[in-house]
């Protein structure tokens, strides 16, 4: 069955919010716009910006002090660190994050500090039984996870077993049996009892944490200074615009912040991968769509096809020249991501378009690739206005595989529809059908799951039964919102520099669509 067509819907501004926006000064075109966005008024410092120093306290995420102190004893004893990161562009900022932190800022020696990056393929997402094989030989005191780990209490557990300390920082939903027991501390602010933005990224949260222990480290007297650990806030912000969290601004205003600040500091250009970066495509300047549609693409394809390496290299090249050859191996796995991409989107098309439609779209490719079905997803969402899981057999499309070692449980990474809470829908098919799942996990806008290729029909009909008692009678089709119709005292340069004011752009917060007739002189 061919898609549905698309509907253009006009969004609705609240008059109280619109009205309030304008009596703090704003036009009033742009108040209708901003109010046609937001379900409560944003607050100033959302649209105008602010400085660090309006950021909430990291210590209303729970666990931070726990956390801080443990990381504290391993920096006074010694001890060796594994930093186990995701495989993304969050997973590999947050790396940065914690290595710019540990040796550059504390002086931890290199040797005493590792990082372990999931490979998307063979390990999959999460602490997997797999990366905790390449863990124990190590023999670390401690490990930091970063943007993972609230979801793997047992691996945690055997981890713990074997005496190594675990302090998860992580910003993805729990599952309803709560943080993971066996975790030393489980710094998450998506946990039921934070006070603090739940929305932030895992290389925010990496980044809070270690802001903690430099303050930590100078109340004990460890240090008598220490440089201040803002300039991290370029890699925090690239993951931030990446991971497609809340940048509305009445809903995640520290999203906002940070990204402003960090856009801030990546233009000042300090760091060679930047200067390489801007160089390669005649930069002027990089805001928030520059990052989300060209850097973080490319430092991704990494760990979409192999290991994810070659991203956290090139944020953290020392030279010019190591950035350089970096980006251009990036540029080349990104050039062949989008070739396999296609190749597994046309294939996901045809398979959709040969079935009735129903309310989510299930797509299942024996010959798939995990690291572009996140991508696929998003472009059926796009296509067919459901929301959209795609899976294939664990291990395919894996490089250094020999032909015929895929495994028969199928990965799948999902994305939903606004109204639609994705990691929700999946508790629900799991509470619904018991041992459906492998694992899974996520959070509202995107997830991944495991699960046998028997099972798949299974998981069909209660994902779609979980998503349809979500959104009740709503008729489902790709929308095209339009913010409103722009009166002619508004085509004007004044206006564009009112939006670009805006940036970010990015999820909850998507570029301006406006309508309006008139004639181009």
């Amino acid at each position: 069955m061919q898609p549905p067509s698309p509907r253009f819907r006009w969004r609705q501004p609240d008059p109280q919010i619109a009205q309030a926006l304008q009596q703090q000064g704003q036009p009033e075109w742009l108040a209708r716009f901003l109010a046609g966005r937001c379900q409560s008024l944003p607050a100033p410092e959302a649209l105008q910006g602010a400085g660090l120093e309006s950021l909430p306290h990291p210590d209303a995420i729970p666990d931070m002090p726990k956390a801080v102190e443990r990381i504290l004893r391993a920096i006074r004893e010694r001890e060796k660190i594994v930093c186990a990161v995701d495989h993304d562009m969050d997973g590999q900022a947050s790396a940065a994050v914690l290595l710019g932190a540990l040796i550059d800022v504390f002086g931890l020696p290199a040797e005493q500090v590792q990082v372990v990056s999931s490979h998307r393929l063979r390990e999959g997402y999460g602490i997997t039984d797999a990366l905790v094989e390449r863990i124990l030989p190590m023999q670390p005191g401690l490990v930091i996870s970063a943007d993972k780990g609230s979801s793997d209490e047992p691996r945690i557990a055997r981890l713990a077993a074997a005496g190594v300390d675990v302090v998860v920082t992580d910003h993805h939903e729990l599952p309803v049996e709560g943080p993971p027991a066996s975790a030393y501390a489980c710094v998450n602010p998506a946990r039921t009892d934070s006070a603090f933005d739940p929305t932030i990224c895992g290389a925010a949260v990496a980044f809070f944490c270690m802001a903690r222990v430099r303050s930590a480290l100078l109340a004990e007297g460890l240090f008598q200074s220490l440089p201040p650990l803002t300039p991290l806030l370029d890699f925090v912000a690239v993951a931030t615009i990446a991971d497609c969290v809340a940048l509305r601004p009445d809903l995640g205003q520290v999203n906002r912040l940070l990204v402003r600040q960090g856009l801030s500091r990546l233009n000042s250009r300090q760091r060679p991968c930047w200067q390489a970066f801007c160089r390669s495509l005649q930069l002027e300047q990089v805001d928030s769509q520059t990052v989300g549609f060209q850097l973080a693409p490319a430092i991704a394809a990494a760990g979409r096809l192999d290991w994810a390496d070659l991203g956290l290299d090139f944020l953290r090249a020392s030279t010019l020249s190591e950035a350089d050859r970096a980006w251009a191996a990036l540029q080349a796995e990104n050039q062949e991501r989008k070739e396999v991409e296609l190749r597994v989107r046309t294939a996901a098309f045809a398979q959709l378009d040969a079935a009735p439609l129903g309310d989510v779209c299930v797509a299942y490719l024996e010959d798939g690739h995990a690291g572009v079905h996140g991508i696929t997803a998003s472009r059926i969402v796009e296509r067919y206005g459901r929301p959209a899981a795609v899976f294939a057999p664990v291990g395919q499309g894996d490089r250094s595989a020999e032909a015929g070692t895929a495994s028969k449980i199928l990965t799948a990474s999902l994305r939903g529809i606004p109204g639609l809470h994705l990691r929700d829908s999946l508790q629900a098919a799991a509470d619904a059908e018991p041992g459906l799942f492998l694992g899974f996990g996520g959070h509202v806008g995107a997830a991944g799951a495991r699960l046998h290729l028997q099972d798949l029909s299974r998981f069909e009909r209660a994902w779609s039964r979980a998503c349809r008692a979500q959104l009740g009678d709503r008729e489902l089709a790709p929308e095209h919102w339009i913010d409103l119709q722009l009166p002619a005292s508004a085509l004007q340069l004044d206006s564009v520099d009112q939006l670009a004011a805006l940036d970010p752009w990015g999820r909850d917060f998507p570029p301006p669509l406006f309508s309006a007739q008139f004639r181009v002189r």
